[in-house]
């Protein structure tokens, strides 16, 4: 008897973990649809995490910045369907996030602090998924570490398009300095990284089928 209630159990368990699979799969198809052939939306919230310079060790400060603020955005759940939602979201963790950035800066023992905003900031053009956006102020999730002169990390928030998501590089032709001037921003535009995008909700989907993976294996 006691084993037949244990199959039942488990049976129940199953059946819940396949129809949040396929809630969660719906929720992408939701995403795809809304987001195919459009690039970033008008009402987007980007992030974005500039280092304090192009040295080796300014960028692995700046990625394991980005590595502690990620694993820390991922624990919200995922974003809201709407702007006015995503935005009180992340703000409501905004001294959280400033808290993250300041004991990892601490941890590393570096001599610099990191300023942790969100609004309307300067972005010099970017391109995403090969479609271009020009220079100008855009909302976003600003990490700017030291004096933010350094090859920049950044990806889009809501939508929640990706989690490390990073662009092509400025202008090279391009002084940081003429960047800036030209978006109205800080010597922080100084550039993005390569391309490694991977999306918040394909991430969620392949730890469901690693969950039912060990639950069959």
């Amino acid at each position: 008897m006691r084993k037949s209630h244990h199959f039942f159990s488990f049976i129940k368990v199953v059946l819940l973990i396949v129809a949040v699979g396929f809630g969660l799969l719906a929720t992408v198809g939701r995403y795809v649809e809304a987001n195919s052939g459009d690039g970033i939306p008008e009402d987007a919230i980007r992030i974005r995490i500039i280092a304090n310079s192009d040295k080796k060790t300014d960028q692995s400060v700046k990625n394991k910045v980005r590595d502690e603020v990620a694993a820390y955005i991922q624990t919200w759940g995922g974003m809201p369907d709407t702007h006015e939602k995503a935005y009180a979201l992340i703000k409501s963790h905004m001294a959280d996030i400033q808290r993250i950035v300041d004991d990892k800066l601490n941890e590393l023992g570096v001599s610099y602090g990191g300023a942790v905003e969100l609004g309307e900031v300067p972005f010099p053009e970017k391109t995403f998924e090969g479609e271009r956006y020009e220079a100008g102020n855009y909302e976003a999730l600003r990490i700017t570490l030291g004096k933010g002169n350094g090859t920049n990390w950044w990806c889009v928030l809501f939508p929640p398009l990706c989690l490390t998501a990073a662009v092509a590089k400025d202008d090279p032709g391009a002084s940081a300095e003429a960047r800036s001037a030209s978006a109205g921003g800080s010597s922080a535009d100084a550039g993005d990284e390569e391309p490694k995008a991977k999306f918040f909700l394909w991430e969620l989907l392949e730890k469901l089928f690693a969950f039912l993976g060990s639950l069959f294996g």
